[in-house]
């Protein structure tokens, strides 16, 4: 009978062991990716606090080098998954202060990557699997469709400011990357199956591309009719661009500009533009359909009907105090820069379109850790120290869960643009901000150039407020 007694012990023994095993399994993966979470997303969470430092230098103080101390600071310690925004923000800087060539090296290379990324299918899927048990953090920043466009758009004026050698194709890939963009924007409507829907297409057309590849044929002499097919475009996408008409109609008689005269194009980089901060938000029917379409392709379940607020990035934007630059020359005052590209606007447009995206991805991630924060507790009924250590597990695991805040935060609220006939020769060019009244509201930015005759040359000014950042940086500084 003993002996028997100790056969079935021993078989009772082995058979709790077994039953406890997926519960240590699961309880195990519970806290290892809460440790996990707070490893990887801990300093990335903070992304958007270490941007307002930079921003604060730049905007409250007007110091780029104080920024770019600050900037460098952050990339030595950055990680790979976020120095790319960071980069983008180091050449806003290094435009700002006339290095144009760095610039250039720094939005090529981001440029690049983004490319890369966007081709590479087998390490996004791997990383959208892992970003389901921690948060965005984790995937790989491909920065934000508008924030492309601008890498071309900057890419395009720091090489007019320079050699030039390459800003007819940079120019030309703007509108060819907006296509593109809104092209691919399409998928499956959770509402209506059989039928595709494309949020994208309400993205706004940026004129700038069209307009910048027009003034470069217009230089050329060779082809003035392609230069008014590019303004074309400038005065169909931004009717209220006024100066577009008469650059169209430069272009149609073939006039660049007068004998023994040349065209200063001045651009104006005008308020603060769009950061990212974090907040809580309510889902929505819609997004809970996107989330339950995400979810259901990888298992048979679906999304619960109701949850609870979800933390994502809210865009964060604010209208310019500065309504326009003005110009005078040699003393006199010759007008004044108009919008010929919003980011804001681009932004906004952008970021409604993808609301429900996001926050249907943080739906799925909720779905994901209650899921299996509730198995582990099935599964460890027997011993409730399991299931108190599921809870716990699972509270530390949700709290390291932070909005992916990344973003290029130094690009400006508005791209403006003058553009003007002068005799050749030296003049003295002075900028200043004006209200919507054309008033002069704030400090003065002043330089030298040299106009040669019946060629273009560009000078960029930064004025995020009433007070100017940098300096005017000017075509052939670099010679």
């Amino acid at each position: 009978m003993s002996g028997n007694y100790d056969c079935d012990f021993s078989r009772s023994s082995k058979s709790s062991a077994f039953q406890r095993r997926p519960a240590r399994i699961l309880l195990f993966c519970v806290v290892a990716f809460a440790t996990i979470g707070c490893g990887l997303v801990g300093c990335t969470s903070r992304y958007a606090e270490r941007l307002d430092a930079i921003r604060r230098d730049f905007y409250e103080y007007g110091d780029v080098s104080r920024a770019r101390d600050n900037l460098e600071k952050q990339l030595k310690h950055a990680s790979k998954k976020e120095r790319d925004p960071l980069e983008l923000n180091a050449a806003s800087l290094a435009l700002s202060s006339g290095d144009v060539e760095e610039a250039k090296r720094k939005l090529i290379e981001v440029r690049d990557r983004f490319d890369e990324l966007e081709s590479k299918t087998a390490q996004k899927t791997s990383e959208s699997l892992l970003q389901y048990w921690t948060d965005d953090n984790i995937v790989s920043y491909e920065g934000e469709d508008y924030e492309k466009v601008m890498i071309r758009v900057y890419l395009t004026i720091a090489d007019l400011l320079g050699s030039g050698e390459d800003s007819k194709a940079y120019a030309h890939q703007i509108a060819a990357l907006q296509d593109k963009i809104v092209r691919n924007g399409e998928f499956d409507n959770p509402q209506k199956k059989g039928e595709r829907i494309n949020p994208k297409a309400v993205y706004p057309r940026v004129p700038l591309g069209p307009y910048l590849e027009g003034l470069v044929w217009e230089e050329t002499y060779t082809d003035s009719a392609e230069a008014a097919r590019c303004y074309e475009k400038v005065v169909k996408w931004r009717p209220q661009f006024r100066q577009g008409k008469e650059d169209l109609l430069r272009a149609q008689t073939s006039v660049h500009s007068q004998p023994g005269n040349g065209r200063l194009y001045v651009f104006a980089f005008v308020g603060r533009g769009p950061r990212k901060e974090q907040i809580n938000a309510e889902v929505t029917q819609f997004a809970l359909l996107v989330a339950d379409q995400i979810f259901s392709a990888t298992n048979q379940y679906s999304v619960p009907p109701t949850i609870a607020p979800v933390p994502i990035p809210a865009l964060v934007v604010e209208e310019p105090y500065v309504a326009c630059v003005g110009l005078d020359v040699d003393g006199k005052n010759v007008g004044a820069t108009e919008t010929l590209a919003d980011v804001n606007e681009m932004a906004i447009k952008q970021y409604e379109a993808t609301k429900d995206e996001l926050i249907a991805r943080a739906v799925v991630r909720r779905v994901v850790k209650k899921g299996a924060i509730y198995v582990a507790k099935e599964a460890g009924r027997v011993n409730p120290w399991v299931g108190l250590a599921a809870d716990v597990g699972g509270v530390v695991w949700e709290a390291t869960e932070t909005a992916d805040t990344r973003c290029w935060g130094l690009l400006p609220a508005k791209i403006q643009v003058l553009s003007v006939e002068l005799p050749a020769g030296e003049h003295r060019l002075t900028f200043y901000p004006g209200n919507r009244k054309g008033e002069r509201v704030g400090e003065t930015l002043s330089r030298t150039v040299t106009i040669s005759a019946n060629r273009n040359a560009y000078a960029l000014v930064t004025f995020p407020d009433r007070e100017p950042i940098g300096r005017v940086v000017a075509s052939g500084d670099a010679d």
